[in-house]
């Protein structure tokens, strides 16, 4: 789980219910700061833009990304090294295959990346010919993947717009209604004053959401990007010494190298 976005999340949350706690104390709760009608008009409206910008299936992967910036890949790239300083040994005897099919426990296989080196070794590919297919994988994964935050990020353009334009309804609404004569026992100028707070609240929204939701989760999804671009300079790195039959040894100090001092595999792991 990355412990990380909850923390935010939950400590973000936590502030910004608290401050309204705090602030609605005398204003009679924090009922005042719900409007479904605003909601929809933010969210919804944010969301139908950036349909009409990306396509459908980039936005519902956007949408559906939010849960992966809670989860975690369940293991390191200290792991992914372990496994091929592993292979190493095998790939100096000819037995790569062998371990496809047998998959010993010290080598879990975490990633089918690396069954794919192994097999494309095995299979009798051209060093040049492994190269270019896994950087191929490579390109357009990240081509891929960098569409959800990127629509992610343009919902966070709009949400506040959307704001803006729910604030403007409430407005007009609010002057059109100052043209006809109040209800008999009530007061013009609360009801106006009560107006103009419901009105704002679209733009309260419009900022929540772009800067608390849909920016941050857009960060992270561009930061895990980023993250897997190290992870396959390392498996085509791995790929081209297991090809070369590289010693153990050395593939193991090769491959630290993408890896920072404190997280390096080492003899002792």
């Amino acid at each position: 789980m990355n412990i990380g976005a909850l923390v935010g999340l939950v400590l973000g949350l936590g502030i910004l219910i608290g401050a309204a706690a705090i602030g609605s104390a005398d204003t009679g709760g924090m009922g005042s700061l719900w409007d479904p009608i605003s909601l929809a008009i933010v969210v919804g409206g944010a969301i139908a833009a950036t349909c009409i910008a990306y396509p459908l299936p980039d936005v519902i992967g956007a949408i559906s990304g939010f849960p992966k910036v809670f989860g975690s890949q369940g293991f390191t790239l200290k792991d992914v090294v372990q496994d091929y300083v592993g292979l190493a040994e095998l790939a100096r005897k000819g037995e790569l295959a062998k371990a496809i099919d047998e998959k010993p426990d010290h080598m879990p296989f975490r990633l089918g990346s690396i069954k794919d080196t192994c097999r494309y070794i095995s299979d009798g590919l051209t060093k040049e010919d492994i190269r270019i297919i896994l950087e191929n994988k490579e390109q357009y994964r990240a081509l891929r993947e960098i569409k959800a935050a990127n629509a992610l990020a343009k919902m966070g353009e709009y949400a506040p717009s959307f704001g803006m334009i729910g604030t403007l309804f409430g407005l007009i609404f609010m002057l059109a209604g100052m043209a006809l004569p109040p209800p008999p026992g009530t007061d013009p100028t609360a009801a106006l004053i009560s107006n103009m707070a419901i009105a704002l609240i679209t733009t309260l929204y419009g900022a929540l959401f772009a800067f608390f939701f849909f920016l941050p989760f857009s960060d992270y999804l561009k930061y895990v990007n980023d993250d897997k671009k190290v992870e396959s300079a390392l498996h085509l790195e791995a790929a081209m010494l297991l090809y070369d039959k590289i010693h153990p040894i050395m593939v193991q100090e090769r491959l630290n190298a993408f890896l920072a001092r404190k997280d390096r595999f080492t003899d002792e792991d």
